[in-house]
Parts: structure tokens; C-alpha cells; sequence
């Protein structure tokens, strides 16, 4: 990987957390290290304690995180604090940069409230960038994308399939925002127990209550199949070879801030069923995937982050369709899934990084 490098920012301080299974996390990570690798003097900051109190939570740190953590923090440095928009407050740089995605189209009055006292906003996605405007942030607010390491998700070579099935895969953090009950509804509704056929539903869950009992319960008896992959950490490389395994990745979810496994899944050749609403409309068309007609409700109202705001509601009956479709036709996935590893490499942390280091050294370098 060619490194391209930039005069030094005199002391960046990067604000989040590092460690955990969350995507704040992951893209914490790709973010600190990429900025360190193009020569910035960022130092990592966690956001919710001191430092040592994530790792002792996380039980792991990696290690090129522990050696910045032992920079001199200079509080005065330019800071970016990338978290929901109600953690802005703890920016007490120079320069505060609040860096954030939302699901819904409407953000809560306290992020609101929070981003106005910034110097400027960063969030990853056009779609967001015009949700943070009409919520009523009069900061600069500027699109900084995510991205994905293509060194670790890209298309395999040739591999036998399970040629009798067609593998549907779903990755997902468990709550109703990710319409997991939309795709169970869907899926039953458009096979039967015989069908050849395999839903894989990858789940963590971090909430009280009890997702499989959920799941169940949605289920008719006979059900097509499902298999459960159920509060399992997986390496990159694991999940690559799980996105590649798939015929298509499903994901009909009701918002989404950027959508990084719809965004894996396409790098690793795997065409995509997702909802044409929020941050994956920046990646997913119909040339490289099966994007899914919604309408706008009310988002879930016992969420203070969505309470008074919409989301979509994505369409059951095309769903079905497009679930029986994709099955049916497996030249035209395969053709999708390749035009989506293509138009992927757009959107790797290489270029979302150069992207955050033009606009740091454009105004503190």
C-alpha cells in the first residue's frame, strides 16, 4: 500500500472508542492508523473513561493504539470526537470537530444543540449531510466517508458452493432498526420448508431481552430453513469468507448512518438486497444490486435517539420478490456481485482517510 505523506499536524486528538465490537470502534481504529501512517501526530483519546479503562472493559488494544496513547495530551490541540452527536461536549480543542451519523431523518435536539457549538461537523454520507442541515446545524458540515480494507475483503477464488441451495446471509446488530422481522416476514413468505434454500443470520446482540425467543416466535412451523450465528466475534478474514460463502447479502433495515456490512458484502463480490433510504444509497444502485423501495413512518419512539423523527419502512411485497428472484437467477447475481467489488474500491480507508487529512491539513496544519 503506497502512503502518500502529508506535512505533520502539529497534535491531533481523536476522541472515541477502540476496542469494542461497535463501528464507531472499528472505524476509530482504521482511522487513527491511517492518519498516524500519513505522518499527523494524532493522539487516541477514549472517549468514555481514561484510556486503560477500555482496555481493561475490551480485554484487548491494538498495540499501535497503546504506543499513541502514550503521546503528551495536549489538551488545546485541535480535537475530533467521532461518536453519537450528545458526546460533542467533550471536544475542548482549539478546533472542535464533531464527527457523526444518524439513522433517522431527524436528529435529536441535544446533538443539535452540541454540533452548533462546534467549528465544524463531519458526518459520512451526502443523505446525512442534508439530515444534519435540515435539523437545524448552522456549522460547516462536511462528508467524510467510511470505507473497508480491501487487503482483507475482496473476492475469492473460484470455491464450490452449496450448488443444491441458495445461501442468503444477514449481518446485523440486534434491535428493530435493522428490520430483521421485515426480512423473517419476507423470507418465510417467499419459501417453503422444501425450498433449496439457506438463510444465515449473523446477530449481536447487547440489549436486554432474548432475540432467539423474537426469532422464534415470527416463525411458521414448517419454516424454510435458517441457520444462527448468534454473539460471535469473527476475524476480518473470517467475516470476508462469510460475506463470499453468500449467494446475497439481505439487509432490509429501516436506517442506516453508513451500512459497512452492505458495504463488505459488495467488496467481496456478494450482490446485496438493502433498503434504498439513508447512507447505503452513496454505494448501492441498481447496476450493482437490488436496492428495496420503502415508505416513511415513524421511527421508534422509545429510542431517544429516534423519538419524532421518520424512517423508512421497507416494502414486504418486493422484498418477497426479490428474495425468489435472486434465487431464481444466478447468472445475473453473479454479474451484480462482481459490478459491486468493482464499484466498491471507491470507497476504501485509504480514500476516506486522504479525505479527513486534506480537510485537517486545509485548517490547522
Amino acid at each position: 500500500m503506497t502512503i502518500i505523506q502529508a506535512e505533520p499536524v502539529q497534535a491531533l486528538i481523536w476522541h472515541s472508542s477502540f476496542a469494542s465490537f461497535t463501528g464507531y470502534s472499528g472505524s476509530s481504529l482504521a482511522f487513527v492508523l491511517g492518519l498516524d501512517a500519513r505522518g499527523v501526530a494524532v493522539r487516541p483519546l477514549y472517549l468514555y473513561g481514561a484510556d486503560h479503562d477500555e482496555l481493561i472493559a475490551a480485554g484487548r488494544m491494538h498495540p499501535k493504539i497503546r504506543e499513541l496513547q502514550q503521546r503528551p495530551l495536549v489538551l488545546n490541540a485541535p480535537q475530533v470526537v467521532y461518536a453519537p452527536g450528545d458526546r460533542f461536549s467533550k471536544n475542548s480543542g482549539r478546533f472542535r470537530i464533531g464527527f457523526s451519523m444518524h439513522e433517522a431523518n431527524k436528529l435529536p435536539s441535544s446533538w443539535v444543540e452540541q454540533a452548533n457549538q462546534m467549528d465544524e461537523i463531519w458526518t459520512p454520507s451526502v443523505w446525512g449531510q442534508q439530515v444534519f442541515q435540515n435539523s437545524g446545524i448552522t456549522r460547516p458540515i462536511h462528508v467524510v466517508p467510511l470505507g473497508f480494507n480491501p487487503d482483507q475483503y475482496h473476492p475469492g477464488p473460484a470455491r464450490q458452493r452449496l450448488r443444491e441451495r441458495t445461501i442468503f446471509l444477514s449481518v446485523f446488530e440486534w434491535g428493530m432498526r435493522k428490520g430483521w422481522d421485515v426480512l423473517l416476514k419476507a423470507y418465510c413468505a417467499a419459501f417453503a420448508a422444501h425450498d433449496p434454500v439457506l438463510l444465515v443470520l449473523k446477530i449481536d446482540s447487547r440489549a436486554p431481552g432474548n432475540p432467539l425467543r423474537e426469532l422464534a416466535a415470527l416463525l411458521p412451523d414448517p419454516a424454510p430453513p435458517i441457520a444462527l450465528i448468534y454473539n460471535q466475534s469473527f476475524s476480518a478474514e473470517r467475516m470476508a469468507e462469510l460475506y463470499r460463502t453468500a449467494d446475497c447479502f439481505v439487509l432490509p433495515s429501516r436506517g442506516e448512518g453508513w451500512g459497512m456490512p452492505i458495504l463488505e458484502a459488495m467488496a467481496c463480490g456478494t450482490p446485496v438486497i438493502a433498503t434504498n433510504w439513508s447512507a447505503p444509497t452513496t454505494f448501492l444502485t441498481q447496476e450493482n444490486g437490488y436496492p428495496l423501495p420503502y415508505r416513511l413512518v415513524a421511527a421508534d419512539a422509545h429510542n431517544r435517539y429516534t423519538r419524532g423523527a421518520q424512517w423508512a419502512e421497507p416494502e414486504h411485497a418486493v422484498l418477497v420478490d426479490q428474495l425468489r428472484w435472486v434465487a431464481a437467477h444466478p447468472a445475473e447475481r453473479a454479474t451484480k456481485g462482481q459490478m459491486a467489488a468493482a464499484q466498491a474500491l471507491t470507497w476504501t480507508w485509504d480514500h476516506a482517510v486522504e479525505i479527513a487529512l486534506k480537510k485537517m491539513s486545509a485548517r490547522f496544519s
